[in-house]
C-alpha cells in the first residue's frame, strides 16, 4: 500500500473529519481531527504533547498553537500518513 493509499484509509477511518480545499487554496482538516494534524506551535515546530495539554485548557492561541493547513491535498495527506498512531 502507497503512503498516499494509507493516508486515505485513515481519513475514511476518522469518523467525522474531513478534508476541504479552502477558498484562499490552502488544505485544512475540519471536524473531530485529532490534536496533533489541527494544530503546530506558532514557531512551526510539531505540537508537543505538553502544548496540546496547554491548549486544550486554556486554548490554542494561549498555548502557542496555530491551526495547520497545507498547501496542496498530497502535503496534507502526507501529513495525516505521519500520524501513524500518534493522534
Amino acid at each position: 500500500m502507497t503512503e498516499m493509499q494509507q493516508a486515505l484509509t485513515m481519513l475514511a477511518g476518522l469518523k467525522g473529519c474531513h478534508l476541504i480545499d479552502t477558498p484562499n487554496g490552502r488544505w485544512h482538516f475540519v471536524g473531530r481531527v485529532p490534536a496533533r494534524l489541527a494544530y503546530e506551535r506558532k514557531d512551526g515546530a510539531e505540537a508537543t504533547d505538553e502544548d496540546v495539554e496547554k491548549g486544550r485548557r486554556f486554548g490554542p492561541a494561549l498555548a502557542g498553537l496555530k491551526t495547520r493547513s497545507w498547501a496542496s491535498r498530497e502535503e496534507a495527506l502526507t501529513a495525516l500518513a505521519s500520524l501513524d498512531g500518534q493522534g
